[in-house]
């Protein structure tokens, strides 16, 4: 038996998230609250419960937690080994998050009906268009909705950056989603760093810088 703690990932990664809705101080305006998550499909069969050990978790350095604070986030107090998932990319065959390791993603989970999800989008879409060359991909994550309904939004709006379909809710619950929308920052190593819970304008100049000064890390 291992003599490291063995610790759920979702249960971990969801106690941080909580956390950070706790946060007190001064915060970002939010024009409309998080959404809170429905449940998933009824009927499904749970996902086997992914672990860490604390020998997995990596010390956050002091510039890279003031680069999340200035970006929004909530820093985790260490960097969290993401569990890989391979989901349908709409408009594209399956994708995993491991294809993506090397650059920086920020995976955001949303739906079409959630207000606070709807009203971020175009500032994800600033950013990804700004940053995308830097390295930063935006992987957003739809939950528990049909192809057809995400399809539709994604195109009306013009989206250019790729949309994950998480229709059964595995992902979301594996990631311990409470609401939407949220957004976990993940590093070219593949560790998550930090989450944001509820609305967030990602298209200022000092997010464009702190998240540019992330992507300069080796």
């Amino acid at each position: 038996m291992s003599r490291y703690t063995i610790i759920p990932l979702m249960l971990l990664l969801a106690s941080y998230a909580a956390a950070a809705g706790r946060e007190e101080g001064p915060q970002p305006e939010q024009p409309a609250p998080a959404m809170s998550a429905p449940a998933s499909s009824a009927g499904r069969s749970e996902p086997e419960e992914a672990t860490v050990t604390e020998e997995d978790l990596v010390p956050m350095d002091d510039a890279t937690a003031a680069a999340l604070f200035q970006i929004g986030l909530m820093p985790f107090e260490q960097r969290i080994p993401s569990e890989d998932f391979q989901l349908p990319l709409l408009g594209g065959e399956a994708s995993t998050l491991l294809d993506y390791r090397g650059k920086v993603v920020m995976l955001n989970f949303w739906a079409t009906w959630c207000p606070p999800c709807r009203e971020e989008m175009p500032s994800m879409q600033r950013l990804y268009e700004e940053l995308a060359p830097e390295g930063l991909e935006i992987l957003a994550v739809n939950v528990l909705e049909d192809e057809e309904t995400a399809r539709q939004f994604i195109e009306e709006e013009g989206f250019t950056y790729p949309v994950m379909l998480d229709v059964d809710g595995r992902v979301m619950t594996r990631y311990g989603v409470r609401a939407y929308p949220t957004s976990y920052l993940i590093d070219r190593d593949g560790y998550v760093l930090g989450v944001r819970p509820g609305y967030h304008d990602w298209s200022t100049d000092q997010i464009i810088t702190a998240m540019r000064s992330l992507l300069a890390e080796p």
